[in-house]
């Protein structure tokens, strides 16, 4: 059994409903003891569809996870309800679907993650993963 990365890294959104069912899913999921987080509104509209420039300022921070903490895992987490990127749900999934693809060709060597949170009653929220890539084995020497 492989050991476990300490360390992993999201980008998600301000709305702070969501920071600690995320953060549980995340850690259960992936068995890491940390997770560095950043946040914009909307991240996953962000990701999807910004501009180069905005794109490279949340890129720096991703870097400085992998950099300091060896984080080899990025997740991309959006929610419902949110204020910062009020669609439906299905464009949500869209967009955290197109922020995969989007960051997998700037970070090849990197697992990336796309996670939704429903919400399942008041104060409840659902994190379901919503598409993941993972690195390219790399040809034995």
């Amino acid at each position: 059994m492989s050991t476990p990365q300490r360390f992993a890294t999201m980008v998600t959104c301000i709305d702070g409903r969501i920071q600690r069912p995320l953060d549980e899913w995340v850690r259960r999921h992936l068995d890491v003891d940390y997770l560095d987080t950043i946040t914009e509104p909307g991240p996953e509209a962000v990701l999807a569809a910004t501009g180069e420039q905005r794109l490279t300022a949340v890129l720096e921070k991703v870097a400085v996870s992998q950099q300091a903490h060896g984080s080899g895992t990025l997740v991309i987490a959006g929610h419902a309800d949110c204020a910062g990127n009020p669609v439906s749900v299905e464009e949500h999934r869209d967009q955290l679907r197109r922020s995969v693809a989007r960051l997998a060709r700037r970070l090849p060597d990197t697992r990336i993650l796309a996670v939704h949170a429903g919400q399942c009653g008041e104060r409840c929220w659902d994190p379901e993963l919503v598409a993941e890539v993972s690195p390219a084995p790399r040809p034995a020497a």
